[in-house]
């Protein structure tokens, strides 16, 4: 993988002082990303509020991935082909205008505003699916050195941590006190300023050599390369198992701490909600910290594996914790919370190292892909059994068993495949430049 030569500012500082390029797309991400925890809560509580029903946050849900399944894949097709700074753009001011909507959407009747704003998302969730693989694509072209690509993502997703820690509690005071308005407004506004951040870089992220095929081609290749590298193949199975349980549990959250604990009064039930979001951002940024400090992880496929027992231990305390034991709840919740972030940063590391410059809008594509659908499917299979027998508790439960089973099938396909060696072996070819000539995709 080589990019283009461009300026350093500081060879030795900071990263975003050093790549000032990459500094204007995280200082707009990290902004973006504020604004879009308190669209994300108001959504939840609002949604909530207005049916009462888990099944009508499911149908959120399911509005804003089906973009993804439907947009996804053809959205990295688009962003290999064009520069990826006014795709970031684009869909930066989409978002702005979409979730901007919202609130004038208040005097109308709730069976039907319930219908407008999932539509809304909808929207909001289509311009976003050209953002996450534009961003993904271009950070390795914003950065000089590889060495730098572990550090690059630590801070990106660092970044969406802090917004986390800022944005639920900030939020939640904010729906308390002035209602469900005002979180949207904010949003808007974030949006614009990330996409005048990104118009202030200096360079085209237009990919290297784009592919000049037709798109149904491009999307193949994009296909036949990720299932023809098992190491990427495993991870994403790896981290959409995680999505599955953790989308599960996410719709079941605020049903959870009300049926189970007793949080029936609004204002209280939104805090301690924005507490226990705080909490596991505030593990995430440290996480991010910790793994920005390195260059390397020694063997991140076996330490992928081994978090998915750890999550599900962690899933099935959170579910069993006696009513009233919030402490036990938000300890829990900040833990599984952290996990992603442990998975998600040497996973695009990887991919940003191994995947040619054409290709790598298709793999992220793919990857936000996988992770959507499985998110919807864990959505849909808890919606459903939530209310049956085994209740909320027990479907979280249950969540935990499947993270540990698919851990001691990890474990076993690990061993066989031997993965680490073929990742390194790829890595060195990319970094040497000899992969993009030998390949045939």
């Amino acid at each position: 993988m080589i990019n283009e030569p461009h300026q350093i500012s500081d060879k030795s500082g900071f990263l975003p002082f050093k790549y000032p390029n990459f500094g204007k797309l995280l200082t707009g991400q990290l902004v973006s990303n504020i604004g879009s925890q308190f669209s994300y809560i108001a959504l939840i509580f609002l949604i909530y509020d207005l049916t009462g029903e888990v099944y009508a946050m499911a149908l959120l849900s399911i509005a804003q991935a089906i973009p993804m399944i439907l947009i996804g894949p053809w959205a990295g097709v688009v962003v290999d082909k064009v520069d990826r700074k006014y795709t970031m753009v684009f869909a930066d001011l989409g978002q702005a205008f979409a979730i901007l909507i919202i609130p004038l959407t208040t005097s109308l009747p709730d069976n039907i505003r319930v219908w407008w704003i999932v539509g809304i998302a909808f929207c909001n969730a289509t311009f976003a699916r050209f953002f996450y693989p534009a961003r993904g694509a271009s950070i390795p072209n914003l950065i000089e050195d590889n060495k730098d690509l572990l550090t690059a993502n630590s801070l990106s997703v660092g970044s969406y941590q802090v917004s986390a820690l800022i944005g639920p509690m900030t939020a939640g005071v904010i729906i308390g006190t002035l209602g469900y308005d005002i979180p949207f407004v904010i949003d808007s506004m974030s949006f614009l300023f990330s996409a005048f951040c990104i118009l202030l870089i200096n360079r085209s992220l237009k990919a290297s050599n784009p592919s000049e095929r037709k798109p149904i081609q491009d999307l193949i290749a994009g296909g036949r390369y990720l299932a023809g590298f098992p190491p990427l193949l495993y991870l994403l199975i790896i981290f959409s198992m995680l999505m599955f349980a953790g989308g599960a549990s996410m719709i079941l959250i605020v049903p959870y701490l009300e049926v189970e604990h007793g949080l029936i009064e609004q204002g209280i039930r939104e805090i301690i909600y924005g507490i226990m979001m705080a909490g596991s951002a505030l593990m995430g940024i440290l996480i991010s910290y910790l793994l920005s400090r390195r260059k390397r992880i020694a063997k991140p496929i076996t330490l992928i594996t081994w978090t998915l027992i750890l999550a599900g231990v962690i899933l099935m305390i959170f579910a069993s914790a006696p009513r009233g034991y919030l402490w036990i709840v938000g300890l829990a919740w900040i833990g599984f919370g952290a996990i992603e972030v442990f998975i998600m940063i040497p996973l695009q590391t990887i991919a940003q190292e191994t995947v040619p410059d054409r290709l790598r809008g298709k793999i992220f594509s793919f990857i936000n892909l996988s992770i959507t659908v499985s998110q919807v499917i864990g959505m849909g299979i808890v919606g459903l059994i939530a209310d049956t027998a085994i209740g909320i508790r027990g479907s979280l439960i249950l969540n935990g068993l499947m993270l540990i089973v698919f851990f001691l099938i990890g474990i076993m396909t690990l061993s066989r495949k031997q993965l680490e060696n073929i990742v390194e072996k790829r890595r060195n070819l990319m970094l040497l430049g000899e992969w993009e000539g030998k390949n045939s995709f």
